[in-house]
């Protein structure tokens, strides 16, 4: 039977699902978690067909979680249960990569887009959950700081670095600001992980704004099989 995963960190609304979703028993499995550590170990140890998520949590939080489902479960499709203007997350984000439910909820339309997801075939869905691009957007619009570290075969990695949403820095080998930015942001299908750990204070070398950024480098994706 295909297994819905939940990650949600409030107890009480994560029980409110869980239990809701029971009368879907003959169709799916719930298998709850409360954080985004416990949604890893469990992805690691079940084969699980969808994930529904919040983002706010402790430990490892939403943003961490689909940085690692799209890094090594591609093909799951992601649900997320966010406080965000879900008109503002659709407006700057492709349609089909995530599907955003804004608290309050009911849970009943969260139920019927989980039976309609369950029902596609996984080639329907993009080969990535977020594209790099798509990923730094949503940094920016949780205002997270973290360091983004990012990695494809053959080249040199590299990390940006965030401070509320902002990009401050990135360095990639010799490269540092927004010259090791252009080269990182023109990575193709890279490996991707965002640490929200404390870290020292960012000096900040980059004042071109993101979304600047981001279409200096659209339409120009790094395909070289060697370089920095």
């Amino acid at each position: 039977m295909k297994k819905v995963l939940i990650v949600e960190d409030d107890r009480s609304l994560l029980t409110r699902i869980v239990k809701f979703l029971g009368k879907y028993q003959d169709q799916f499995e719930v298998v709850p978690a409360s954080d985004g550590q416990e949604a890893i170990e469990i992805l690691r140890d079940q084969s699980v067909s969808l994930v529904v998520t919040d983002i706010q949590m402790p430990n490892v939080n939403g943003l961490k979680l689909l940085a690692y489902i799209n890094n090594y479960y591609a093909y799951v499709p992601c649900f997320v249960m966010t406080a965000y203007s879900t008109s503002r997350l659709k407006a700057k984000l492709p349609g089909d990569l995530l599907r955003f439910f804004e608290k309050p909820f009911e849970i009943e339309d969260l139920a019927k887009a989980i039976v309609a997801a369950l029902d596609r075939d996984v080639e329907s869905y993009p080969k990535k959950t977020l594209s790099l691009l798509n990923f730094l957007t949503l940094i920016e619009m949780y205002q997270a700081s973290c360091r983004f570290d990012i990695e494809v075969p053959n080249k040199t990695p590299g990390s940006l670095y965030f401070n509320n949403g902002i990009l401050y820095d990135a360095i990639c080998g010799d490269l540092t600001g927004e010259t090791a930015a252009l080269k990182l942001l023109s990575r193709k299908t890279p490996i991707y992980s965002p640490t929200f750990s404390s870290q020292k204070e960012i000096v900040r070398r980059i004042t071109t704004d993101l979304r600047d950024l981001i279409r200096n480098v659209t339409g120009s994706i790094d395909e070289t099989p060697q370089g920095t």
